[in-house]
């Protein structure tokens, strides 16, 4: 298609995932821009941790980012908008097509209620939402992928080695779709470790991207959540490292991602509170077993999930309304 002005808005930086979008279809041709009303706050954690590719709106950058906007042919919008922000886009642009997305599941926050009916003065051309779990939330919109920018490279397990296990939740606050942590999983990995059966990369405090993924590149195992049927960016970014995915993520999750895969399903290993130790300590016993199974994860995200591949899911969705 045509190269196209688009201009991403979001609420927060979203962990990087609308800035993401925006460098993808930049290194693409599009002349993209993702836009953050605010980052996280200030003397928390996650405060300048995901504006690698994202511009946060200020003094500085606001008359370059106005620009951007009256000039956009397509605006994104990512989860919700607050009204002053509805009044500041409607002001600058009424012509350009506008898209929704969200990325949050209902009834949990930030997404209690489907947001886009709340923007009420736009008429979206389109409304996507995240192709990982989200999408059961949302049957008349598009799921899209997230993107991994990272280069894959893959460590594989030896004979004689200790098996190296990331688990990083970035909370571990409760929810049926937003839990990431357990009591049951925190139990087993304590004692595996203990046993001497597993080394354990857990991060006490959340570390910067780029950081995580370098000592995830050192291990051959992450494990995502086993607390719902989803999955989250961390499985995606596991396979990058060519590490095994261990989820607990259910048929329909997976299914949906597979449609940008060519309908195959993506390689996560399944397991629960009840069977993690199990799993675990199989694979810590198995080294050519593990070393196998690492393998089918890098290719496949090889094969799949090229960020440059995966833009074209969005390239063909706005050409689908343009």
């Amino acid at each position: 298609m045509s190269a196209l002005k688009i201009v991403h808005i979001t609420p927060t930086p979203l962990v990087g995932a609308p800035g993401k979008i925006a460098w993808a279809q930049r290194m693409s041709g599009h002349r993209s821009l993702a836009v953050a009303l605010s980052d996280y706050p200030e003397g928390g954690p996650l405060k300048k941790t995901f504006l690698a590719h994202t511009l946060e709106i200020d003094d500085f950058t606001r008359a370059h980012i106005d620009k951007s906007v009256r000039n956009a042919d397509i605006i994104h919008l990512h989860n919700f908008l607050p009204d002053n922000w509805i009044k500041w886009l409607k002001n600058l642009n009424q012509t350009a097509a506008f898209v929704y997305q969200a990325h949050s599941p209902l009834r949990e926050g930030p997404l209690y209620t489907e947001r886009a009916n709340d923007i009420a003065p736009f008429e979206f051309k389109l409304k996507l939402v995240v192709g990982q779990f989200q999408g059961r939330f949302y049957p008349s919109f598009l799921p899209v992928p997230n993107l991994v920018l990272s280069p894959p490279s893959i460590r594989k397990y030896q004979a004689g080695e200790k098996l190296r296990v990331m688990f990083s939740p970035t909370h571990k606050r409760g929810g049926r779709w937003n839990a990431k942590h357990s009591k049951e999983l925190e139990n087993s990995l304590s004692d595996l470790s203990q046993l001497n059966k597993i080394e354990v990369i857990s991060p006490k405090q959340p570390v910067p991207p780029e950081t995580l993924m370098e000592l995830r590149r050192t291990c051959h195992v992450s494990i995502d959540e086993i607390a719902t049927g989803g999955f989250h960016l961390v499985s995606l970014e596991a396979m990058c490292a060519g590490n095994i995915i261990i989820n607990r993520a259910d048929y329909f999750a997976k299914t949906t991602f597979s449609t940008f895969c060519d309908g195959q399903l993506p390689p996560f290993h399944y397991a629960d509170n009840s069977c993690i130790a199990k799993v675990l300590l199989r694979l810590s016993e198995d080294w050519q077993e593990t070393s196998r199974l690492q393998q089918k994860s890098y290719n496949f995200f090889c094969r799949y999930c090229d960020p440059m591949r995966l833009i074209g899911v969005y390239d063909a969705a706005y050409e689908s309304i343009l």
